[in-house]
């Protein structure tokens, strides 16, 4: 078996090709706001079972932050 060495500047250079276009930058946002909302969503299902649970005004605060981005982009994407 042979084995080939590469030298960290032809690494630098190699890493340095790979191109980050737009619509690579817009799937991983699309990705990452999927996985937190799933996240976000058992998060809270666990809370809500949990009878000594009780959100204070922060969390509510929190809550309706991002209920009101949601729904911006509802009425303006009419999703």
């Amino acid at each position: 078996m042979t084995r080939c060495r590469v030298s960290e500047d032809e690494l630098a250079h190699d890493h340095a090709q790979v191109e980050i276009t737009p619509e690579m930058e817009r799937e991983e946002a699309r990705e990452e706001f999927e996985t937190l909302m799933e996240k976000v969503t058992d998060m809270a299902e666990v809370l809500l079972q949990d009878w000594r649970f009780h959100p204070d005004y922060d969390d509510l605060e929190a809550v309706k932050h991002l209920h009101q981005h949601l729904s911006y982009y509802e009425a303006v994407r009419k999703i």
